[in-house]
């Protein structure tokens, strides 16, 4: 970075009463570290701004210096070494409000899952959450979001009311259907290139009765069982399903009864009465005796027990796709895929139920994910923390089923890194072009997705 630039990124830091963190300085590397530990990004800078008139600022300076600004609350999604630009960490826009009447849910940028949900525990309402809580709101909805809701209600994207940012001239704008159709459309599954967000509105939805949690079963029964859920998927389409495997290590910190074991799992959700969601559950344990079996009634802010995801960072290769098939033999295909990539270190694969509310056109106009017709969506990681694992070929099962079986398209969020090419079709990416020439001819803001491959 040329004196220049830092001098004017010292000049900034005076006017702060957030931090600025420079590169060289004791706090950067615990500041620049994105969620997944083993993207090595090098930001010019790392700036906590607490509030609007601070972020004003860095967006200026940044202007001014010849850097880019991005935005990242956790780090999620992270692909990019983040030369010449100016990382955001807004977690000084922490608000949390809940309009039960309206049935709106207001969050700031800094907010994740975990503290949103239990702020709607008690109101009989639920939002279109993600499975892990501490994936941060803006950053889920935004690049499109997928629920355990989402068969019922939609994707998470679509379920955006309103979004306060800072665009890339300073503007405080207070984004609507009504205000500017276009720039709501993009900012629905379109990613944060479009200005640091602040805050943001989503539609909440009535869920008062909620079943569900996971089962558990032994390998020798995965596929039997995985198909026995795909059918589950094709006549219940507004029941939430995760479908996967997932090997446990053989440590002593694992449960006894998982330790070392390969096994397949299905997490279920349903709103509605514990009775009409047991049977959905009793046509997976008609199939096979589990293992371990967690279904229960539950609160909205008890949620993120039903896929009980890791929550602190670590490092991973991942993998994302839409899959275009679910039936039997698909079924036998996922499960050898990861018994095969098993063997070389992979951990886990999810394939999240897709159908109902997802793939209907209802709504989907209005967002730039739009309605989806893939079946399944496809999601991996290999933990890099054995050096003896390459990730390629523990990944490489995975991809010839991809390979065989993927569709283009799917919801940015769930298919790992890379461009908003992989989820979109030329049309949409023109669209989402045309959008960022307009509120950003310069390219100041970036988001963690370019819209097409450089």
């Amino acid at each position: 970075m040329t004196d220049d630039r830092t001098a004017a990124l010292e000049l900034l830091r005076t006017r702060l009463s957030g931090t600025l963190v420079l590169p060289g300085e004791p706090d950067y590397d615990a500041a620049r570290s994105p969620w997944n530990l083993s993207v090595d990004q090098h930001p010019a800078a790392v700036v906590v701004p607490a509030d609007v008139d601070e972020v004003r600022a860095v967006l200026a300076t940044a202007a001014e210096a010849g850097l880019g600004v991005t935005t990242q609350p956790n780090g999620h999604g992270a692909d990019d070494d983040l030369e010449g630009v100016v990382l955001i960490r807004p977690s000084a826009f922490d608000e949390i409000t809940v309009d039960v009447e309206a049935r709106v849910l207001r969050v700031g940028a800094g907010v994740n899952w975990g503290a949103a949900l239990q702020a709607l525990d008690g109101t009989g309402l639920i939002a279109l959450a993600g499975s892990n809580p501490e994936v941060n709101v803006v950053g889920l909805a935004i690049n499109g979001g997928h629920s355990m809701f989402s068969r019922r209600h939609g994707l998470t994207a679509r379920s955006i009311v309103a979004v306060d940012l800072v665009d890339a001239a300073g503007g405080l704008r207070r984004v609507t259907d009504a205000d500017d159709g276009e720039l709501m459309w993009a900012l629905r599954g379109g990613g944060g290139g479009f200005g640091v967000v602040t805050a943001i509105e989503l539609a909440l939805h009535e869920g008062s009765e909620l079943f569900g949690g996971s089962l558990v079963f032994p390998v020798e029964a995965a596929v039997p069982v995985i198909s026995a859920a795909f059918a589950l998927a094709r006549d219940v389409p507004e029941l939430g399903l995760d479908i996967g495997m997932m090997q446990f290590p053989d440590l002593p910190v694992m449960p006894p009864h998982l330790r070392g074991r390969i096994v397949a799992s299905i997490a279920l959700v349903h709103v509605g009465d514990e009775m009409t969601g047991r049977g959905y559950a009793d046509r997976l344990l008609a199939v096979a005796e589990p293992i371990a079996n967690s279904l229960t009634t539950f609160t909205i802010g008890a949620l993120a027990a039903v896929a009980g995801e890791p929550v602190d960072p670590m490092p991973t290769a991942d993998l994302g796709a839409a899959i275009g098939a679910d039936d039997d033999a698909f079924a036998a295909e996922f499960v050898e895929a990861f018994l095969a990539g098993a063997e070389r270190g992979l951990l886990r694969c999810g394939l999240r139920a897709m159908g109902g509310a997802t793939a209907e056109g209802q709504g989907a106009e209005l967002a730039a994910v739009g309605a989806i017709r893939a079946p399944l969506l496809l999601s991996a990681g290999v933990l890099l923390m054995n050096p003896a694992i390459d990730p390629v070929a523990a990944l490489q099962p995975l991809r010839a089923l991809v390979e065989r079986h993927g569709v283009h398209g799917g919801v940015p969020s769930m298919l790992g890194p890379g461009p908003l090419a992989d989820a979109y079709g030329p049309a949409v990416l023109d669209r989402l072009a045309e959008v960022k020439q307009r509120v950003d001819p310069s390219g100041l803001v970036r988001g963690n997705r370019a819209i097409r491959a450089s």
